[in-house]
């Protein structure tokens, strides 16, 4: 429960208004003309005047058009009788706070409407000298309809809790639903289990059907996967493709075998996508535990692993984790050596992504991106970042990448001093953010340079603000105090939440590609990312669209009001020259 102060005192006006037109309460008759005075009745809200205990004294006409009921109606009756009881507390100590501040109050509650339904309403509430009794004071409010602005939280809200595609559990809801699980063990003796499932040449099959009809598919199979579960079964969906199942209360391991082959079993049953007989197999791992001191990480890496060897020995089919594959993780150390050599040699590379002002159409920034010179290729990110963040190696990585990249920053600005080209974004870890010496790092990184700190943005995921803990959100308060920007990647991909957008020092958010690559096909697609823009934007914050492939995916977020983007569409990720020559190529737009 909390209550925000945001309206400043208005002025009063003590005027004497004819009340011949006007219907009131007989009993506030007299007192009316007096009261009015301090109500706009040009307002498109609703204003009214109410006693200190919340009693209506006045209300201005449009209470009609907006609630329904007439001012006779309400004035001599407790604001509190309009309030729905679950938004009683908050509607109360807003009232309080109002009479005890000098600045202005706003709530939102439900208020209840002559037709017997409840409008979501936002409550600007101050105080006011009472022209009928020196020293006493009443309330003045405006009250205002913000059912839309509920739908899109409500909207948003869903997103944070479920895949948008197929509607189940998304990563989120899994994690918390394995950690209660897992606590739950230490009371009731029994095997749980996880289920990795992925759908076998699925690439294959989207590629050749096309996505609209590859998102129907993967509908069709959490639809089927869920009619196989137990009602206290969770069916998640956690990637593109990917599925996972948690089971608790088995019996033995052999039941959870079952279940993962009853599931691949109403999997490879034929499906009608547009008349067309479609035929896909899963894989599935699976790992266990009777012990709830299992991590839920490390389920999920076991139950991984198990469905790598699944996939290797045939596909369709399900194996479960044992250690012949906890031997088989070993192998990742030698991704860790090849990175730590490739630290040591000096053969990391940074990148760079333009990104564009969907207005203008001119580059405004670029994002820094790593990769490793290898002996034949550039390797990239998805083949060594988890293992670098897992190992602690990503730290190192990212303040070398912003070393080079602030570098590059101050070169761009003494080489392109008449175009928009204003600055750079990082990617930085949780680790960072917790660290409290790396504020002073990035300051230090600007001043050598001679850089001014809004040329310079760091983006943190959704992942890394889920898990911070209070010294990584000084850490952001800290950065944000020195003027470097802060935006949230990757929003919308399982963790989104508006407590993110509420609680952290952000500047903007990063639409992921996922939304941005079905806009020219998909609707809901297209009502996800109108809702997190106007979100967005009603928060002060920009928006930037991440993986702008078409000129129609791009038309239609200029037309949502979509501030920049990034995607292939502009360019790839490149070397320095690449976005010079971009820079002056799209200055001239």
């Amino acid at each position: 429960m909390s209550v925000t102060a945001s309206v400043s005192t208005l002025s009063e006006t003590e005027v004497s208004v004819t009340m011949a037109s006007r219907t009131v309460h007989p009993d506030l008759l007299d007192e009316s003309s007096v009261l009015v005075g301090l109500v706009d009745e040009k307002a498109v809200e609703v204003t009214t005047v109410c006693s200190a205990d919340g009693t209506y004294l006045y209300l201005s006409a449009s209470v009609g058009p907006i609630l329904g009921w007439s001012q006779a109606d309400l004035v001599g009756r407790s604001a509190d009788d309009f309030v729905h009881p679950e938004d009683l507390p908050v509607a109360r100590m807003g009232r309080l706070a109002a009479l005890r501040s000098q600045v202005g109050v706003v709530t939102a509650s439900r208020f209840l409407c002559q037709d017997g339904g409840y409008l979501w309403t936002e409550s600007a509430t101050r105080q006011a000298r009472d022209p009928r009794r020196p020293g006493q004071v009443v309330l003045i409010t405006s009250v205002r309809d913000i059912a839309d602005r509920k739908l899109v939280e409500a909207r948003l809200e869903r997103l944070a809790m479920t895949d948008p595609l197929t509607g189940i559990a998304n990563r989120t809801v899994l994690m918390d639903r394995l950690t209660q699980a897992l606590k739950r063990m230490q009371r009731h003796k029994s095997v749980l289990a996880v289920l990795f499932l992925d759908l076998d040449r699925f690439k294959v099959i989207n590629d050749s059907l096309g996505h609209k009809l590859g998102d129907q598919l993967l509908m069709k199979v959490a639809e089927r996967a869920v009619g196989t579960l137990r009602s206290s079964d969770t069916l998640a969906r956690v990637g593109g493709d990917e599925f996972v199942v948690l089971a608790e209360g088995l019996a033995d391991v052999a039941e959870a075998i079952h279940l993962a082959q009853r599931i691949c079993a109403s999997i490879q049953e034929p499906f009608d996508l547009d008349g067309e007989a479609i035929v896909c197999t899963v894989s599935a791992g699976i790992a266990t535990t009777i012990d709830s001191r299992h991590s839920p990480e490390g389920l999920l890496q076991e139950a991984d692993l198990a469905l790598y060897r699944a996939k290797d020995r045939g596909r369709n089919r399900a194996e479960v984790f044992d250690e012949e594959l906890r031997t088989t993780a070993i192998g990742r150390l030698g991704i860790e050596q090849m990175l730590r050599q490739a630290i040591d040699e000096n053969r990391l590379r940074v990148h760079y992504q333009p990104v564009i002002d969907l207005t203008t159409g001119h580059v405004v920034s670029a994002e820094a991106l790593v990769r490793i010179h290898g002996a034949d290729r550039l390797i990239m990110p998805d083949e060594f970042i988890n293992v670098a963040e897992e190992t602690g190696l990503l730290v190192a990585i990212d303040e070398w990448v912003l070393g080079r990249a602030v570098e590059q920053a101050a070169e761009w600005q003494r080489d392109l001093p008449s175009t928009d080209f204003r600055g750079i974004a990082i990617n930085i870890t949780g680790r960072h953010l917790s660290d409290s010496h790396f504020a002073q790092v990035l300051a230090d990184s600007l001043t050598d340079n001679a850089l001014p700190t809004g040329a310079l943005s760091i983006e943190v995921t959704e992942r890394v603000l889920m898990e911070a803990s209070n010294s990584a959100m000084n850490g952001l308060r800290t950065i944000r105090a020195l003027g470097i920007g802060i935006g949230l990647d990757d929003f919308g991909t399982g963790y989104s939440s508006l407590a993110y957008l509420r609680q952290f020092p952000l500047d903007f958010v990063k639409i992921d590609q996922s939304f941005v690559r079905e806009l020219g096909e998909l609707k809901p697609e297209v009502a996800i990312v109108t809702a997190i823009i106007q979100l967005a934007h009603a928060l002060q914050l920009s928006v930037v669209a991440e993986g702008i492939e078409t000129d129609e995916q791009l038309r239609i977020l200029r037309d949502l009001g979509c501030d920049r983007g990034q995607g292939f569409l502009f360019g790839h990720a490149a070397e320095p020259a690449s976005i010079n020559a971009l820079v002056h190529e799209r200055a001239t737009l």
